[in-house]
């Protein structure tokens, strides 16, 4: 891939942003909101956007050689690239100088152990492997919800703590936006209009489970919590994960009442719910930008928490309320149980500070400035002299 890529990087650099993700076949949130502030706030520079999952099947994974080649160009003739996640060629290549490569990771916070955290690991990947692939290498920034993600992150990505700018991400502009949830909430309504009833809604929303054994028991939990709720008060929206299914599923009057569509993301479904469950994802930070009280549906927690571990320390620093059964979770909801609201404030700072009116305006800006080679780091994470509460 070297010599391959010798040839490539004898092209000339282009004033051009390349966007840059196999972990979905279409652009992210993050993507689009940044694709747009470029051209919108910065026409003269081109953009290019190449998203393509790595396929499962032999055929697939070899018609995937013709992506990397168009991956390989976009790095050899781009002043800016920027990722979502582990990019192989990003990471492996020795690149031009004048190449400057962003990461802004898909998840928000820090909370599930990931990359360099758990290599030789249940879930993680062979140190071995890791190295010969030279795993989170050449990242110049490293996007970051807040400053306490950022020591985690230095961990998983091996980077120094420097390199992080833990001004939040674009997607949080999306999710504090009443205009757009305003708009989400009336696609959705449209979509399935018997939600639109004047019960209240219960999201739930659990991570992925990797093996047939756990997402069985996902299943049974699931029917659990489908069966206990109380559909004269609710609503309940089944949001699988997208790695599983991508499908929702909407209990309305009954249980046997249900309408399947694979229409909307989790994220999405936050515009009309009233209540968020979940397990282990780190959904909960989208869920607390909306303002929406969080309900840990914790049924496996004995084995998965010591599987795959978390930077934060799972049953106390979570501004959420906790229950192993259905029963549990529904009770809280019906009483109005809620994490305290300070928990929740100080939560917030710590890992989804939203501390500009539109952090896409500010990564717009460190873009064009990385193109000209007047950054200066004004961004990046400084390390406090001591941890100060949040204001």
């Amino acid at each position: 891939m070297g010599i391959i890529y010798s040839f490539f990087k004898l092209k000339k650099t282009e004033n051009k942003v390349a966007f840059i993700s196999r972990q979905s076949e279409t652009p992210s949130l993050d993507f689009r909101y940044l694709i747009n502030e470029i051209k919108t706030e910065y026409p003269q520079y081109k953009v290019v956007v190449l998203c393509k999952m790595i396929p499962d099947s032999l055929g697939g994974k070899i018609k995937y050689i013709g992506e990397m080649f168009r991956q390989m160009n976009a790095l050899a003739t781009s002043r800016v690239v920027v990722l979502d996640g582990y990019c192989i060629l990003a990471s492996m290549l020795n690149h031009k100088k004048d190449l400057k490569i962003i990461q802004i990771w898909h998840a928000l916070g820090a909370f599930k152990r990931f990359g360099k955290s758990i290599l030789d690991k249940e879930g993680g990947k062979d140190a071995k492997t890791a190295e010969a692939f030279k795993m989170h290498r050449n990242y110049d920034l490293i996007a970051a919800s807040g400053d306490k993600c950022v020591p985690h992150f230095a961990e998983a990505f091996g980077q120094p703590e420097e390199k992080f700018i833990p001004i939040g991400m674009p997607r949080m502009d999306y999710l504090t936006d009443e205009g757009e949830a305003s708009r989400l909430k009336g696609n959705i309504f449209s979509a399935y209009p018997q939600l639109d009833n004047g019960r209240e809604n219960i999201l739930y929303v659990p991570t992925f489970r990797d093996n047939e054994e756990d997402t069985a028991e996902l299943r049974k939990a699931t029917q659990q919590l489908v069966d206990r709720v109380n559909y004269s008060e609710y609503n309940l929206i089944v949001k699988h994960h997208v790695v599983d299914t991508n499908k929702e599923e909407i209990y309305v009057d009954s249980r046997m009442n249900k309408a399947t569509g694979e229409r909307f993301t989790g994220m999405d479904f936050m515009a009309v719910a009233d209540y968020v469950v979940t397990d282990y994802s780190s959904i909960i930070y989208e869920a607390l930008l909306r303002n929406l009280p969080i309900y840990i549906y914790c049924f496996d927690s004995d084995k998965y928490i010591d599987e795959r571990g978390f930077y934060i320390d799972f049953w106390r620093d979570i501004p959420a309320v906790y229950s192993k059964n259905a029963k549990g979770i529904c009770d809280f909801i019906s009483s109005g149980t809620r994490a305290d609201a300070e928990k929740e404030k100080q939560f917030m700072h710590d890992y989804v500070n939203k501390q500009f009116s539109s952090i896409t305006h500010i990564y717009g800006v460190i873009i064009d400035e990385l193109i000209k080679g007047t950054y200066c780091g004004e961004y990046n994470y400084k390390k406090a002299a001591d941890d100060e509460s949040y204001e």
